[in-house]
């Protein structure tokens, strides 16, 4: 059961700590591992549906964290004790059981957050917050532009469950080779283009294939999750190229090339 957030209010709701446990671990693709995270303290959570993210916390090895552990709790230990951060969406909300999953995309053993997905086993406490503001699902428009990379895939794969019967949309997204695609169910009117990037560079495809797209006739939006320098680019190109309303294009950078998320914290 995947909880949908229709009503614009139900965009918005506070985030607070959350301190949950792994119960179980799918790798979706060769490069792609779901986790699976429950516990009573989910029994509160409140989600936003479509694009939500939470800030996961990393903090270094030793730190002893109070008990219970609560957003007052983090707050107060800033001054001795920061974590490193890392950004996630949530794919999946199951309120009656208590979980949520998160799906990262394995980059290697020697980055923070898709290290630790690796490793991690079942009972390993995680501790996170949110979850933040998300993208209006109940579409104001005629269709809807769907793009980004792996990074943006589990925002793209809980947009598109949240979509209503018919709604059009075209989804397109660049992933390393054909075995990274996976299903992505809806009951919208969707066409979903796979990218296979290969050897070359990350946006290239995506960036090429959304210039070159003809869009569907009537009043279209945008949503987007990508490298930094690509989302600028195709936001200039749908604003002033294409006639777009700015209140209409939603391109968010994922990530930023020869960056981390620490350089955001």
């Amino acid at each position: 059961m995947s909880t949908a957030a229709t009503e614009t209010h139900r965009n918005r709701r506070p985030g607070r700590i959350h301190v949950t446990t792994v119960r179980r671990m799918q790798r979706i693709t060769p490069r792609m591992v779901r986790l699976t995270l429950g516990g009573d303290d989910l029994s509160e959570f409140s989600s936003n549906g479509s694009d939500q993210h939470v800030a996961l916390y990393f903090y270094e090895p030793g730190v002893e964290l109070p008990r219970p552990f609560t957003t007052d709790a983090a707050r107060a230990l800033l001054p001795t004790a920061k974590p490193r951060l890392r950004r996630y969406t949530i794919r999946d909300h199951r309120p009656e059981l208590h979980e949520v999953d998160m799906d990262f995309v394995l980059h290697g053993p020697d980055q923070l957050a898709s290290g630790w997905a690796e490793t991690v086993r079942p009972g390993d406490e995680v501790i996170w917050f949110g979850p933040s503001p998300a993208y209006p699902v109940a579409p104001a428009t005629d269709w809807t532009l769907l793009l980004g990379d792996e990074t943006a895939l589990p925002a793209i794969g809980a947009i598109l469950e949240e979509l209503p019967p018919g709604h059009r949309v075209l989804a397109a997204v660049e992933v390393a080779d054909r075995a990274e695609e996976q299903p992505l169910p809806t009951r919208a009117d969707a066409t979903v283009t796979w990218l296979h990037r290969h050897d070359r560079d990350h946006g290239e495809l995506l960036r090429e294939h959304a210039i070159a797209l003809q869009l569907p006739d009537g009043r279209g939006r945008v949503w987007g999750g990508a490298e930094r320098g690509v989302m600028r680019e195709l936001r200039h190109h749908f604003v002033h190229a294409r006639g777009l309303d700015r209140a209409d294009t939603h391109l968010t950078a994922y990530w930023t090339q020869g960056e981390t998320q620490d350089s955001e914290v």
